[in-house]
């Protein structure tokens, strides 16, 4: 059997967890003093507007989240420092099984790609993260304009992994792996893309243990570690 020709890969929960606890020395909930999960809920209220690029600039990303509610510009601009610093800190310290599974990938002739709904708070410390330099192509929503499970992200990606998409409803015969947490449908995005795909659960398991089950329908595989993934590359 022919060997797959590329991986496309999901950044949070998937590659990292910015809500690991050793990042949280200070964060935007915790200067804000509200709860993490009051604080998402404000960041999900037109979160399209800002990953799609229509909102730049982390300063006015952080504005939008916190739009309608009481809070001086001075504590405002320490709490958004504190956002930055946060997924900051996730992007640096990516665990060393991640960076060797990349390289795996890039030893064995696999092309990888980054997709990634994500603002410009969660790419401000980018280039300061070792991933930036694991990927054949990294597209971003808020670059491209385009969002996951949206098949022209998907399509793009494969535009620029110089593969062809599948006709409506086929598969990419032994040519490509969508490796995700299934978070904004992308799972359904990439398997309607004609990509085999990879639940991987290994930070939402602790997250969100709820959302597993119907996460489970859009997936052809399903891994608890995300270096597990090169054993059904191999299979």
């Amino acid at each position: 059997m022919t060997k797959k020709r590329a991986v496309l890969f999901d950044l949070f929960f998937t590659l990292i967890d910015p809500l690991k606890g050793e990042y949280f020395r200070e964060s935007e909930y915790a200067v804000l003093n509200v709860e993490r999960s009051e604080f998402e809920r404000w960041n999900d209220i037109d979160y399209d507007l800002r990953a799609s690029g229509k909102i730049r600039g982390p300063y006015n990303v952080f504005r939008h989240i916190t739009r309608g509610r009481a809070i001086n510009d001075t504590l405002l601009l320490r709490a958004a420092d504190a956002r930055l610093e946060r997924i900051g800190r996730a992007l640096r310290g990516v665990e060393e099984q991640k960076l060797e599974l990349l390289k795996k990938l890039r030893e064995q002739g696999i092309m990888t790609c980054l997709v990634s709904n994500a603002d410009d708070m969660d790419i401000h410390h980018w280039q300061s993260s070792p991933l930036c330099s694991c990927f054949d192509h990294t597209i971003f929503s808020c670059e491209a304009g385009l969002l996951k499970p949206d098949p022209r992200i998907y399509r793009l990606a494969l535009e620029r992994l110089g593969l062809q998409p599948a006709p409506p409803g086929a598969k990419l015969p032994a040519q490509c792996f969508y490796a995700g947490d299934g978070g904004h449908e992308e799972l359904r995005g990439a398997a309607e893309a004609g990509m085999t795909t990879v639940l991987t659960t290994e930070y939402i398991t602790q997250i969100w243990p709820e959302k597993i089950p119907s996460l489970r329908q859009n997936a052809d595989y399903e891994v608890a570690r995300l270096e597990d993934i090169l054993t059904i590359i191999g299979s």
